[in-house]
């Protein structure tokens, strides 16, 4: 009897309808909660702390993602997954009854617990559950399901925040998340989701299962954590530090820029830094890619709005435009298109290449729409990029290294993007004062990281 060759088909149905639910969730809520977030920073007197509202969700989920790696190699993926949800709903409840912008922050760090456990959780899951010839095809699905809430997220998250106030943005994507839940615990039952895996020959005492990576350490349970909870500490200090309104701001730059890359050293598998072929390459990849991509992600509306007078609907097109082409590289990804080292490849260089045509709208005189265009091939680089890498890393982990493996790779893309938004930002709200020269600095940045992700993709696969 053939192999089913859909993720459509009767015995993966409701898992793909609930992993497709619970990325929809999360992408509504991203772009849903970034839009209210202004109106409850006005309504709670708590503007100082907006950037920190959304750093603490970025440092917390550093840990919950180490955490998720040690939890699912010894209990599978599904406990991790749903109390990942949980925590997740219980911070979105949590930030619709704040009373003041302390208690939204510490709301938003619950939500990164949650976000941190799931992003890894749901990797795994889909190994569990998916052969792998329908991982593709359910990492594309994944990112089509972030295609819509891109487009309009924002929009009716703005209607709901006009017309019923910001509180009930946060109260009503519980209802998603629940439905998503139920779903992927039903879809998901008799497929080892429950089952811990340890390597050959077992489990050593106090150590964590060794990453399939060239000379990979065992360190002790504890370490992990420990340096995940540094790690954490480092990027809270890289957004205080690039708000620079400390006079010793550069002081607390450098030192958290100096903990962040010892931390990283310790979480990421070692060679990463050493472009090793396969696994260390694959991670180091998804690091400068994704960097890169929200980096010029960032920049290009603001410029459009401060440099070329745009109003903010139309300056937002370059992320719709991206958020399309996007899902079209994902769904080019999933259907075998182009070899696995192809993909990477060519998706690093769409990206490059998008990133520099993008670029040029910082030329006077060049038109706006230069910008969208580069943007376009940009989203369809990264779109074919991110699948790939994903479906790789869990093609070449053993079961009992997936976990931490997954981890890796999202703490590469999350621990990096910290790092170089900070730095970024910093030295853009310095130059301030000379025209365009912190968004020439800011592209090149740019540009620099996704040249480098062009180069580490001919070691990664």
């Amino acid at each position: 009897m053939s192999a089913p060759a859909s993720i459509w088909a009767a015995q993966y149905r409701s898992a793909t309808v609930g992993f497709f639910g619970l990325a929809f969730m999360v992408a509504y809520s991203s772009a849903a909660i970034t839009t209210a977030m202004p109106r409850a920073a006005n309504e709670l007197h708590g503007l100082p702390l907006y950037g920190l509202a959304f750093g603490v969700t970025m440092a917390t989920s550093v840990v919950s993602m180490t955490l998720a790696a040690l939890w699912i190699d010894r209990a599978g993926p599904q406990k991790p997954l749903l109390t990942g949800v949980a925590i997740y709903v219980a911070g979105l409840a949590l930030a619709a009854a704040a009373p003041t912008m302390e208690w939204l922050v510490a709301a938003r760090a619950v939500q990164g617990l949650g976000t941190g456990l799931d992003g890894v959780a749901l990797y795994v899951a889909i190994a569990r559950v998916f052969p792998a010839h329908l991982r593709p095809k359910m990492f594309g699905a994944l990112a089509a399901a972030w295609l819509l809430p891109s487009i309009v997220g924002p929009a009716l998250s703005g209607v709901i925040t006009d017309h019923f106030g910001w509180r009930w943005v946060f109260a009503t994507v519980p209802l998603l998340a629940a439905a998503a839940a139920a779903v992927i615990y039903r879809g998901t039952q008799g497929t080892g989701m429950n089952q811990g895996t340890v390597p050959p020959g077992g489990l050593d005492p106090g150590s964590r299962p060794v990453r399939s990576a060239e000379g990979a350490r065992p360190p002790k349970l504890w370490r992990a954590p420990a340096w995940a909870v540094a790690a954490s500490v480092s990027v809270l200090a890289l957004g205080d530090a690039s708000a620079r309104t400390q006079g010793w701001w550069p002081v607390e730059l450098g030192a958290a820029v100096v903990l962040l890359c010892v931390a990283v050293g310790k979480l990421l598998p070692r060679g990463t830094w050493r472009m090793v072929r396969g696994l260390p390459s694959l991670v180091l990849m998804r690091g400068l890619m994704g960097t890169a991509f929200t980096i010029a992600d960032v920049y290009l509306p603001l410029y459009m709005i401060d440099q070329r007078g745009l109003p903010a609907w139309l300056a937002g097109l370059s992320l719709t435009v991206g958020g399309v082409t996007w899902a079209l590289g994902a769904w080019l990804a999933a259907r075998g298109m182009a070899p696995a080292r192809q993909s990477l490849r060519l998706g690093a260089a769409f990206m490059l290449a998008g990133m520099a045509v993008s670029a040029l709208v910082l030329v006077p005189g060049w038109p706006v729409w230069i910008a969208w265009a580069g943007w376009a091939s940009a989203g369809l680089g990264i779109g074919m990029a991110y699948p790939t890498q994903s479906v790789l890393v869990l093609q070449d982990s053993a079961p009992h290294e997936q976990g931490a493996n997954s981890s890796a790779l999202q703490l590469s893309e999350t621990l990096t993007t910290a790092a170089a938004l900070a730095v970024v930002g910093a030295v853009f709200a310095a130059l301030l004062g000379l025209g365009g020269a912190g968004y020439v600095m800011a592209f090149g940045a740019g540009i620099l990281l996704a040249a480098g992700a062009l180069l580490v993709s001919r070691r990664a696969a």
